[in-house]
């Protein structure tokens, strides 16, 4: 199946040979003045990106950092961002985005992985740097550098443009090494409108691939990128003002966080006129209620499928107003893309049959970073369909065909799971569980939030020796990522096996087991106050006994979560809060941060 363009083989031979960086300085040659980023009162024209992404070019140059050496990049959202990625690109050389959350050992992992030298960062380095890497702040690199910077350096046969780490089977996180060519597919027409002019907003973390396309199709097609911070996205009510305020066009976000947005302000994307929803599997009922609570808006919802490993988006469905389904399929391939349905690794699927994705085209990666073994196991060839002439991405999602050729999900093949957008493997989770001294076996494994539609990850931890909820706890922040953190922990005296002797989960998910919690502290108890607080926390969060020196992540929490707190205290009381404080204080602590008066 690919799309209408024509082949694979023959997309494949129609990458742009410009590269991501020339394309780019050639529309803001075209259109200077234009306004290419805004980021709160910070507006920038493409003149001006051209310009600061020239110094930092300059910049870096001086520094030694030459085409295709890795730079990782440890910034939040915000237009210096922009120009520095940009920056790099203009060099020659491969971006390598670090969730500014993610702790120092699995930062370290991602440097020495990606042989990265240098590090531009926000203003403070992060801590705990290797000896190996030179910390650049992104101020000084814009400041530094001279109006004009040089042509970008001219793009290698196949030019790896950015390294996406997710998470491995190994216990590692991998990179996934991204292509020009799968960037530039992204803003090509045929899947959506691409209008000049339109302007898109940017809400992902930086190291998530989304930003192939929140920061660059509008930069490729004369758009205008909108940047908007943690704080906005996190409240429903001040996103949908956001979003008409700054005349958003084009909208794209997860399953999980439209869930959660919509469940509080169902208005909320109905000024766009086209919402992107993805990473994880759409809720039908939810699609329909939001068509027609907002039947007088001209708004589009499309169903966008992909992994990183085929840059970004894969398929896309644009659902029907009229849309009335159980399942809402992810729909076609993009143009330059091939999609196949394979049964028995042998053959192509009959209609109707579930059997495995397999993607080609110019979306594909270039493979995973110093893993040729896991590369050549994913990336393959198939002689009985094409001659073995075409490369193509085993996905390791099951997937069949409707009876208008459009593609539904089913399912994955292994154990892989997305949560809040994010690629997690279950046994990165385990191997890092089991890393800890007193921790004799591990499982996990997710189970559906049924208010927010989206998948909760869970931890079943067999110790060895003396373990508490803090020493796991702790060793959990010390190696992982926040979205990689289990919502919950159960403690358990043995893993149950099934018959074929593998782990039952089943018998896991039907205990019906208080989850492990933090030691209790001696301390006051909760005033009448601190119980109202404490009760609305219990009902969210499903745990019927908080404390008042209780903290929102270690009892299930999370920022979704933290959302729909923050609406219920605004509702109820008529009091803002942070998302900051929820995540980071005791209840006692918030309850005195809305206290009345």
């Amino acid at each position: 199946m690919d799309h209408n363009t024509g082949s694979a083989e023959r997309l494949s031979a129609t990458t742009e040979p410009r590269g991501l960086a020339r394309s780019v300085l050639a529309r803001a040659r075209r259109t200077p003045a234009a306004t290419a980023v805004v980021d709160g009162d910070q507006v920038l024209d493409y003149a001006a990106l051209d310009a600061a992404s020239a110094a930092v070019a300059a910049a870096l140059r001086d520094r030694g950092v030459r085409p295709r050496q890795a730079v990782a990049v440890c910034l939040p959202r915000s237009w210096q961002l922009v120009c520095v990625m940009l920056g790099i690109l203009r060099v020659g050389a491969v971006v390598v985005p670090l969730d500014v959350q993610s702790p120092p050992g699995r930062r370290r992992h991602i440097l020495e992985d990606s042989a990265s030298t240098v590090l531009v960062h926000g203003g403070s380095a992060p801590a705990e740097l290797p000896s190996f890497i030179t910390p650049l702040a992104a101020g000084e690199l814009l400041r530094e550098g001279p109006a004009t910077g040089g042509e970008p350096a001219a793009p290698a046969d196949a030019p790896v443009s950015f390294l996406f780490y997710t998470s491995g089977t190994t216990g590692r996180p991998k990179g996934v090494e991204v292509r020009d060519a799968g960037i530039l597919r992204l803003a090509r027409p045929g899947y959506l409108a691409l209008d000049e002019g339109a302007r898109y907003s940017c809400l992902s973390n930086p190291a998530f691939d989304a930003l192939s396309f929140e920061v660059w199709v509008p930069l490729l097609t004369g758009g205008c990128c909108v940047i908007l911070d943690d704080e906005t996205v996190q409240t429903p009510h001040r996103l949908a003002e956001a979003l008409l305020r700054e005349r958003v066009d084009t909208v794209w976000v997860t399953v999980a966080l439209f869930n959660a947005v919509v469940g509080e302000e169902p208005a909320c994307f109905a000024g766009a006129r086209q919402v992107l929803v993805g990473g994880e599997q759409l809720n039908a009922r939810l699609i329909t209620r939001w068509y027609r609570h907002n039947a007088s808006s001209s708004t589009r919802l499309h169903n966008v499928y992909g992994p990183t490993e085929t840059t970004t988006f894969a398929l896309c469905h644009p659902v029907p107003r009229a849309f009335d389904g159980d399942v809402v399929p992810i729909g076609r391939p993009l143009p330059d893309t091939g999609a196949v349905l394979v049964a028995d690794g042998s053959r192509a699927a009959a209609p109707g049959e579930v059997a495995e994705l397999y993607l080609s085209g110019d979306g594909l990666a270039a493979g995973y970073r110093n893993l040729p073994d896991e590369t050549e196991r994913r990336f393959v060839h198939l002689p009985w369909l094409d001659g073995g002439q075409v490369r193509h991405y085993r996905t390791g999602d099951l997937v069949r065909q409707d009876g208008s050729g459009l593609v539904v999900y089913v399912g994955r093949a292994d154990r892989q799971v997305k949560v809040r957008g994010f690629r997690i493997e279950p046994g990165e989770l385990e191997r890092h569980l089991v890393a800890h001294r007193a921790v004799r076996q591990a499982y996990v494994c997710t189970r559906r939030d049924a208010e927010l539609g989206t998948n909760e990850l869970l931890a079943y931890v067999v110790p060895g020796a003396e373990l508490s909820y803090e020493d796991v706890d702790r060793h959990l922040a010390a190696g992982l990522p926040p979205y990689m953190r289990p919502h919950r922990i159960h403690r358990v005296e043995a893993l149950p096996l099934n018959a074929n002797g593998k782990v039952d989960q089943g018998a896991l998910l039907a205990r019906d087991d208080e989850p492990w919690r933090p030691t209790a502290t001696a301390g006051a108890s909760a005033t009448a106050w601190e119980r109202e607080v404490l009760d609305l926390a219990g009902r969210i969060l499903g745990v019927p006994e908080l404390r008042p020196d209780d903290r929102w992540i270690p009892h299930g929490g999370d920022s979704l979560k933290a959302l729909r707190l923050r609406f219920e205290v605004r509702r109820l009381w008529g009091r803002e809060l942070a998302a900051s404080v929820v995540l980071r204080s005791t209840f006692a602590e918030l309850a005195a941060a809305i206290a009345p008066g």
